[in-house]
């Protein structure tokens, strides 16, 4: 059995930081962009993440019958998680835990979202940009 309480503060603390958090993000040619991340935009970032891996899913099972991917939603965080799945390396000097495993998430879309493309003759821009 889970405790609630423990999970609750440790979803208080992630909400309850303040300020700005910079990352550092390096992509695939090599090329970095520090970003800033406000401490406390990070749950929400992770609701806009999940929002989009609902229009991402992963494959089913084989013989499993599953019900057609979501639109891709509108977020305000559109832009940067796009560049976090088009990222390869995040770093900071603070403890990025839970933004690595957002930008994991992003990275795995970001890699659904080309495959489907890639599949339909789409392609997609460099850095996400569409």
């Amino acid at each position: 059995m889970r405790n609630f309480a423990s999970t609750d503060k440790r979803l208080a603390a992630i909400e309850g930081r303040r300020g700005l958090g910079v990352v550092r993000l390096t992509f695939a040619d090599g090329s970095t962009r520090g970003v800033r991340i406000a401490h406390d935009y990070q749950l929400t970032l992770f609701m806009h993440t999940c929002e989009w891996m609902l229009a991402y899913p992963p494959p089913a099972p084989e013989g499993m019958v599953v019900e057609p991917p979501r639109p891709e939603p509108k977020t305000p965080s559109d832009r940067l998680i796009h560049l976090l799945g088009e990222s390869v390396v995040l770093d900071s000097r603070e403890e990025i835990v839970f933004l690595t495993t957002i930008a994991e998430m992003a990275r795995q879309m970001v890699a659904r979202k080309k495959e489907r493309e890639k599949a339909s003759g789409n392609a997609l821009t460099p850095r996400g940009g569409n």
